[in-house]
């Protein structure tokens, strides 16, 4: 019988050096210190054998078996392991009286095998092998948490062992095979009987198929007549609405450009009036005797007059500031002129010029947000927009914003941005919104070096609390934020200065006396012409407002004219299809929306249609016989393939029966010489070899009870004795146990050497331990040491008495 002889290391993991290990027969131990190295030698063995997975022997990758180096040593090259069959018995077929095989990996990963000094490939060493009944995956040798695995597996999977075992898998693999001819069978005999049945119906069935083609043909024909109507009348209403636009933006046109004539007509009036009354002015100075004091009054009335036109110039700037907004949705809801709209952002608020450019920047894409009291305003406006399709808008709804508690900074910033402007308080939830906590600071170096806030800084640049920063050159276009507000605060000082001076001007008069009448002729022309100049400058406004709601309803009808256009040649590429259509139906849009959902209410009712049945439906000729011919061979085609089943089923029965009651039979054995107790294999569903595996047992005496119900400690002895009932069932020249006892009490590992005691007279056992009980026991002991980050090997005869 084929014997492991010796083994050789050499830079496998922490054995450094080349070292060699003679396992003679009988009982092998190896022992020492956790972490000295000694299930370094099973890894060595599992190596050798050819196993791929460095996992399967404690490592990410095989590079990693080779010695990395210690205190005294450096790294090695390469790792190599050997080992020594004795095959003085030729159970290896064509190699010598002892077979050697090794293996070499290479730091960069290479791994060369070879057979008694030839190199050659890993599939003929497991060939070799198997000769002997060694692989990587046998049941010869039962590692660390293997004993666990058995406890914790279900019945199906203990019973996969014994599938494995028994080599059931290739009556499985004919199995299968003659299963899937017998489905493939099946399938056609099914086929065929329902070919025979649907050609008796098939006639019927056609008929059937043909009546609903019809019906289809006639109501999609009036679809497509519906459609065709439907969109004709669409494209009539659409080209009016269009003509009324057309009109409606020639008309407007018009009268915008007979304005526009008007009031430039009426800013050169202007120009001579108030040449006029300077002129009537310096005349009156002149002539006047007390000229000090005119020249005073006429200063005054000049200032009076450059004031005013400094207000109407600030109200024409008001008007085109709140126009310029460029969202034609925004400037839809501000026309509206609703009591709870409030304004946008940019308009409510007012910023100190030298945190203009620093607010723009912080409020960006929120300056065009409508505030408004409540959120059913803004969803009043909301609708009014989808109404009228005029685009999209962002609400504030002041009674929905809630004033979060303020993140606080304590460091050196410039200030909230919040409280660099100013604002109405009723308006204090929004800007909390847009500018939160906003930080402002001098420059982006101060900014980058702030964490969680919002940071702007004075020439434009942001940092958002994201981390993203914004900025470069900041050009400055457009309104300035609150510069509406700004105008109209303005003109109200101005008006205030203009008061002051009227008061000045009636007391300068009072002290004028003793006028020549000329003066007095002169003075009652200039007043006259100044109300002339006022009542020019009131008509100017008048135009100058008329033509402004103008402007506005021209661009209103142009859009709505443009939104047709677009519409119209929708509905005309729409209309392309239906050019077949030569009649229409003479009915309103809703009459026609109603035939047209009418129609296709019909369609999906009747469903998927065959139009092909109409031409089929008289040329169907069954040939039922031959049908019926083929059937009968299908069906003894059928029976031929069931038997094969049967017979595979048979002897697939026999082969695992045959496995299991040999290894039923070395349980039993073997679990009354570890317990002294009965052990029992036996399958869940009694003869069904495809149902679970129980192990039963009474340890110590006690009633039967199955693996699952035991203690920890009867867990382990039961599965131990599966386990070498597996192994000599299994019949592999050598034993490898390594660390079985690891949780096993006194009385149970004492057990457990001496059931290895006694089946080592006849088989080979290499035994990794570190229990006395067991160590004392065994035959010989080789002990393991870590010295210096290297592993070393010694052996121990044991002496010829014991006590």
């Amino acid at each position: 019988m084929v014997r492991l002889d010796r083994i050789t290391m050499q830079g496998f993991k922490s054995f450094a050096n080349r070292i060699t290990i003679p396992f003679p027969s009988g009982f092998n131990t190896i022992c020492g210190p956790n972490g000295s190295g000694k299930s370094n030698v099973i890894d060595g063995l599992l190596f050798v054998l050819g196993t791929t997975s460095a996992r399967s022997i404690r490592a990410q990758k095989l590079q990693n078996l080779i010695f990395n180096g210690a205190r005294d040593k450096k790294p090695a090259d390469f790792c190599e392991v050997s080992i020594y069959l004795d095959n003085s018995d030729n159970k290896v077929p064509g190699e010598e009286k002892e077979v050697k095989v090794t293996r070499r990996v290479t730091r960069s990963g290479i791994s060369i095998y070879k057979l008694n000094g030839r190199t050659v490939t890993r599939a003929k060493i497991l060939d070799t092998l198997a000769y002997a009944n060694l692989s990587t995956e046998g049941y010869n040798i039962i590692m660390q948490g293997d004993v666990a695995k058995i406890i914790e597996m279900s019945p199906i999977e203990r019973k996969g062992i014994i599938d494995e075992i028994s080599g059931i898998s290739e009556f499985d693999e004919k199995k299968a095979k003659a299963s899937g001819e017998l489905e493939k069978v099946e399938m056609r005999v099914r086929e065929n009987m329902i070919i025979v049945a649907e050609k008796q119906k098939l006639v019927a069935r056609l008929k059937q198929e043909k009546e609903s083609a019809e019906k289809y043909k006639q109501v999609e024909a009036e679809l497509r007549k519906a459609k065709a109507s439907l969109l004709k009348k669409k494209i009539r209403d659409v080209a009016e609405n269009q003509k009324a636009y057309d009109k409606e933006v020639q008309e407007g046109s018009g009268k915008f450009e007979h304005l526009s004539k008007e009031l430039a007509k009426i800013d050169d009036d202007l120009e001579k009036k108030e040449k006029g009354v300077i002129k009537k002015g310096d005349e009156l100075i002149k002539k006047s005797r007390n000229y000090e004091i005119l020249r005073k009054i006429d200063g005054i009335n000049n200032e009076i007059l450059r004031k005013r036109d400094r207000i109407s110039f600030n109200e024409r700037e008001i008007d085109r500031t709140r126009t310029h907004v460029s969202n034609i949705a925004v400037k839809e809801i501000l026309a509206l002129k609703n009591p709870g709209v409030y304004g946008i952002i940019s308009d409510l608020v007012d910023v100190p010029g030298k945190y203009s450019v620093a607010l723009d920047v912080a409020i960006g894409r929120h300056a065009t947000d409508i505030v408004v009291d409540t959120e059913e305003t803004a969803a009043y406006c909301i609708k009014h927009l989808k109404e009228r399709r005029l685009g999209r808008a962002r609400f504030i709804p002041l009674s929905k914003m809630e004033v979060r508690k303020r993140k606080k900074y304590d460091g050196k910033i410039i200030g909230y941005a919040i409280d660099l402007v100013k604002f109405s308080r009723i308006y204090l939830p929004a800007f909390e919104y847009v500018l939160g906590s906003t930080l402002v600071v001098d420059n982006i170096d101060t900014a980058k070096k702030i964490r969680d806030f919002r940071v702007v800084t004075l020439d434009g640049d942001l940092v958002e609390a994201s981390g993203v920063m914004i900025g470069g050159f900041y050009n400055k276009k457009g309104k300035q934020t609150g510069s509406a507000v700004k105008l109209e605060e303005e003109n109200e000082n101005i008006e205030e200065e203009i008061r002051r001076l009227e008061e000045e001007l009636v007391e300068l008069r009072a002290q004028e006396q003793q006028e020549s009448a000329e003066v007095v002729k002169l003075t009652e022309a200039r007043t006259q012409e100044e109300k002339d100049l006022d009542a020019a400058r009131k008509r100017h406004k008048e135009v100058y407002e008329e033509r402004m709601v103008l402007q506005n309803v021209i661009g209103r009808a142009k859009i709505e004219k443009a939104k047709l256009e677009a519409s119209m040649d929708n509905l005309s590429a729409e209309f392309s299809e239906f050019k077949d259509v030569e009649k229409f139906f003479d009915q309103t849009i809703e009459e026609l929306q109603e035939r047209v959902r009418r129609c296709l209410i019909e369609i999906n009712q009747i469903g998927p249609v065959n139009l092909k049945a109409i031409e089929e439906f008289s040329m169907i000729n069954v040939e039922f016989e031959e049908l019926k011919k083929k059937l009968d061979s299908l069906l003894e085609e059928k029976d031929a393939v069931m038997r094969i089943v049967q017979d595979v089923e048979k002897r697939r029965y026999e082969k695992f029966m045959e496995t299991f009651n040999g290894i039923s039979s070395n349980f039993t054995r073997i679990y009354k010489d570890l317990s002294g107790g009965d052990g029992l294999l036996k399958l869940e569903i009694e003869n069904n070899i495809d149902s679970g595996l129980f192990i039963e047992a009474n340890p110590s005496g006690k009633k039967v009870i199955n693996l699952d119900a035991m203690s920890g400690g009867e867990k382990t002895l039961t599965s131990l004795a599966f386990l070498f009932a597996v192994m000599q069932h299994y019949s592999a020249p050598f034993y490898v146990l390594d660390e079985i006892d690891a949780a096993l009490d006194k009385a149970n590992t004492k057990k457990i050497a001496n059931l290895v005691k006694k089946y080592s007279k006849e088989i080979q056992f290499i035994v990794i331990t570190h229990n006395d009980l067991t160590i004392a026991e065994s035959d010989k002991i080789f002990g393991v040491s870590m010295e210096g980050g290297i592993s070393k090997v010694f052996g121990i005869d044991m002496p010829a008495q014991r006590s």
